[in-house]
C-alpha cells in the first residue's frame, strides 16, 4: 500500500489563469473543468491539498524578466475560484508562520516569490509535518513553477503524480522538455481520470 495522497495545485491564479490576466498562459482556461473535479476529489475524500501561490512585491526582480504580476493583495494574486476552498490557511513568506493543523484536511496557501516552493521558509516544516504522502501535482505553468514544484517534493522523498491534463506550458517546447526532465526524474504521468475515478486509490 502506497502513502495516503497530498494534492499540490501549483499556481492557479487570476493572472496566469485567465485571458485577462497580466500574465496569462494561453490555454490555461481550458483546464478548469479538471481542476474543479480534482479540487472536488480532495474535499470529498478529505486529502489536503497544497497550493502554491505566487505573492509579489510591487518592485520585485522578477518583473525585471516577466511583466508585474500576482502582487500581493491584487485582484491578479488570487486564485480561481474552483481551486479556492472557501476557508484556507495561508502559509505567508516569513520564519516561523506555518504552525502545524491538528488534523491535514482541507486547503493550505504557500505563499512564494520566485518558482520554486522551498522560496517560502516554511516549506521544509510543512513537508516535514506532512508526513509521508504520495503527492499529485497540477497546476501551472509546465516548464517553471510546476517543474519547479513536482522536483521540490521528488528531492523530499514524496512519490509523485503528474496529471497532465489539468497542467499548461507557456511553450510547447518548454513544456516537452520539463514533462522530458521529470519523468526522467521519476515523476509519474497521470490523468485526472485515473486520479479521480470512482474506486482511484486514496494511499
Amino acid at each position: 500500500m502506497r502513502e495516503p495522497l497530498v494534492f499540490v495545485d501549483v499556481d492557479t491564479q487570476v493572472d496566469f489563469m485567465v485571458p485577462t490576466g497580466r500574465l496569462y498562459i494561453p490555454g490555461a482556461e481550458r483546464l478548469v473543468p479538471n481542476l474543479a473535479r480534482l479540487m472536488n476529489w480532495a474535499r470529498e475524500h478529505e486529502i489536503p491539498v497544497l497550493s502554491t501561490a505566487d505573492a509579489h512585491l510591487p518592485d520585485d526582480p522578477e518583473f525585471k524578466i516577466w511583466p508585474p504580476h500576482c502582487v500581493a493583495g491584487t485582484a491578479g494574486q488570487r486564485r480561481i475560484h474552483v481551486t479556492q476552498f472557501a476557508e484556507a490557511v495561508i502559509i505567508h513568506r516569513r520564519p516561523r508562520a506555518f504552525t502545524p493543523p491538528d488534523r491535514w484536511v482541507g486547503q493550505f496557501i504557500i505563499e512564494k516569490s520566485t518558482y520554486d516552493p522551498q522560496d517560502n521558509p516554511n516549506f521544509n516544516e510543512v513537508l516535514g509535518a506532512l508526513g509521508p504522502r504520495h503527492a499529485v501535482v497540477f497546476g501551472v505553468a509546465t516548464e517553471f513553477c510546476v517543474r519547479a514544484s513536482a522536483l521540490a517534493l521528488l528531492r523530499h522523498g514524496f512519490p509523485v503524480d503528474l496529471v497532465v491534463d489539468a497542467i499548461e506550458a507557456i511553450t510547447e517546447e518548454g513544456g516537452r522538455q520539463a514533462l522530458e526532465e521529470m519523468t526522467a526524474a521519476g515523476v509519474r504521468l497521470v490523468t485526472t481520470e485515473d486520479v479521480s475515478q470512482p474506486g482511484a486509490p486514496l494511499t
